[in-house]
């Protein structure tokens, strides 16, 4: 099988879907959330409920997949929001 640059490029975005698990980890790392766009959050994951149900009903595995990485990379962020989020930092 070729992989062309258009695999290439599905991939990649594919791979990109699991970027906000770097904010759950910043998120931890500080113990705090005040920096973070809850909205920007909840409409990513919105979004991403919407495009996993389009990719069910015309049964789309490269749609399945990717909006349910989304899913749970943006729930992700959203558990460690909502369990820091009254942290005070330490840092000064």
């Amino acid at each position: 099988m070729k992989i062309g640059l258009l695999e290439i490029m599905l991939t990649t975005s594919t791979l990109l879907e699991l970027n906000p698990l770097l904010q759950a980890k910043k998120i931890i790392k500080l113990k705090q959330a005040k920096s973070v766009s809850l909205w920007t959050y909840v409409m990513i994951l919105t979004i991403g409920m919407m495009w996993l149900f389009y990719g069910i009903k015309i049964e789309s595995l490269p749609l399945i997949i990717g909006n349910i990485i989304k899913l749970f990379a943006s729930l992700s962020v959203l558990l460690v929001y909502f369990k820091y989020k009254e942290s005070k930092s330490n840092i000064t």
